[in-house]
């Protein structure tokens, strides 16, 4: 993947962005209040935080190790690290850099094609959307106050999730209908690419269609999707904890749960001002928290997840036989 003139506006439009949404968030907090609630934290609820964030990754790991077990056998700590490589490159550049990655390791290390890995790294991202009906669920419970801009999110996530339900249900119906879709959308490439595009068409609608031919991995999928939602939660609860806020568990697991869905929307370089604007709306004028201390959360929260993200990608990226440089030169997927 080369990141060439357009990824670079891309990546300059995100950081923009980024800023833009961090002086919004300024202009709404007592930086001073923010740093005394930071300095205050107790940190014996950390440890135990973090464990529940690498384990929300580790769940998910499997779940892509489950949909990829019929192409290939994965071991369970490689592929994890696979995730947390991935996850790395897709917090520092903020195009999908890390789907690609992950494609890279299980074709060098594992002999998969990009057109058997990447339906299943699709539908992977696509189970994390089934949380929305955790908030969903949850929002009669929650006490929230549904802003215009927390019900927009709300709708734009849900249309993200019934489009991909939907992909998913045509595959499994009609292979061929979602096939000429997609050779569609490229008619405007010249002759001598279409044959080699049409054919790694046909080949990732076959594997989209997996629960056609393998029924048995939709319920793992599920339970294993519930149970990483809940880890996340944890180790959001526990640095409420560590600030010593009173709120509940069913509060932390709608707004946390909310927080990472976003994520599914593109999100400036290492989430910057994107995750505390977001926290703001959900925890301060969603739930009444107040605005300084659950920005002091996200802030120490988004420190130490930074961190340990660039020591387990860092690892996991040595330990994948990839360097960060190589990711960044390879070239599209091509084969099928």
């Amino acid at each position: 993947m080369k990141i060439g003139f357009n990824n670079t506006i891309k990546l300059l439009f995100g950081l923009t962005i980024g800023l833009i949404l961090m002086l919004l968030w300024a202009k709404l907090i007592n930086v001073g209040e923010l740093l005394r609630y930071i300095s205050e934290v107790r940190v014996i609820f950390v440890l135990p935080a973090i464990s529940f964030y690498l384990l929300s990754y580790f769940l998910r790991s499997e779940r892509l190790r489950k949909l990829l077990s019929h192409k290939a056998h994965i071991p369970v700590f490689r592929n994890y690290t696979y995730v947390l490589a991935g996850n790395f490159l897709n917090y520092f550049i903020p195009i999908r850099a890390g789907e690609i990655a992950k494609c890279i390791f299980y074709k060098k290390n594992h002999q998969m094609s990009y057109a058997d890995s990447l339906p299943s790294i699709f539908i992977h991202k696509l189970f994390d959307t089934f949380a929305i009906f955790f908030v969903l669920l949850l929002i009669p419970f929650s006490g929230v106050v549904l802003s215009a801009y927390l019900n927009a999110l709300l709708i734009l996530l849900i249309i993200v999730f019934l489009l991909g339900v939907s992909i998913l249900i045509i595959t499994s119906a009609n292979e061929d209908y979602l096939v000429k879709i997609l050779k569609s959308i490229f008619f405007f490439l010249p002759e001598k690419y279409k044959d080699k595009i049409n054919a790694f068409i046909h080949l990732f609608v076959q594997g989209l269609a997996i629960f056609k031919h393998h029924k048995k991995l939709f319920i793992p999928c599920i339970v294993l999707t519930f149970t990483a939602t809940l880890s996340d939660s944890l180790f959001f609860y526990l640095m409420f904890s560590a600030f010593e806020i009173e709120i509940s568990f069913l509060k932390v697991l709608f707004g946390y749960t909310l927080i990472f869905l976003s994520y599914v929307i593109p999100h400036p370089p290492a989430q910057i001002g994107s995750n505390q604007f977001i926290m703001i709306l959900i925890f301060s004028i969603g739930l009444g928290y107040n605005e300084n201390l659950v920005s002091a959360v996200m802030s120490f929260t988004h420190l130490s997840t930074l961190i340990v993200i660039l020591i387990t990608g860092t690892f996991s990226l040595y330990y994948a036989g990839t360097k960060f440089i190589d990711i960044i030169k390879k070239k599209e997927p091509e084969d099928g």
